[in-house]
């Protein structure tokens, strides 16, 4: 299916794959394009469903593509869930703010304090 947002057609792909060379395998969401860029990637975990990436291409942010991304995730599997705040890119918590939605369950509250990228 062909989708459009601000101008960039694209379409979205789903299939497994990791996200690294050492990551498990996850869903994965894709916005390409018509010349085969690929737009916008979205990662959710193949048991937790929270959402381990998502990355727009610098040229195609601010039009809406992630969001599409993140509202396939959620037509398409039972449940799609935010990470934790402590565990998201100030950009990522904003993003994860304004598309809304549900965050995944705080286990152990004490992790909440951990800086995860440092």
């Amino acid at each position: 299916m062909m989708v459009s947002t601000e101008g960039t057609q694209y379409t979205i792909s789903y299939d497994i794959a990791a996200y690294g060379a050492q990551d498990a395998p996850a869903h994965r969401f894709q916005a390409i394009t018509t010349t085969g860029d690929i737009a916008s990637e979205l990662y959710v975990d193949m048991d937790t469903l929270v959402i381990e990436n998502i990355e727009t291409a610098s040229e195609y942010r601010r039009e809406g593509i992630a969001t599409t991304l993140f509202e396939a995730a959620e037509e398409q599997l039972p449940e799609v869930l935010h990470s934790r705040p402590a565990h998201r890119t100030e950009e990522g918590h904003g993003w994860a703010e304004a598309v809304g939605g549900d965050t995944e369950d705080i286990e152990d509250e004490e992790d909440e304090d951990e800086d995860p990228w440092n």
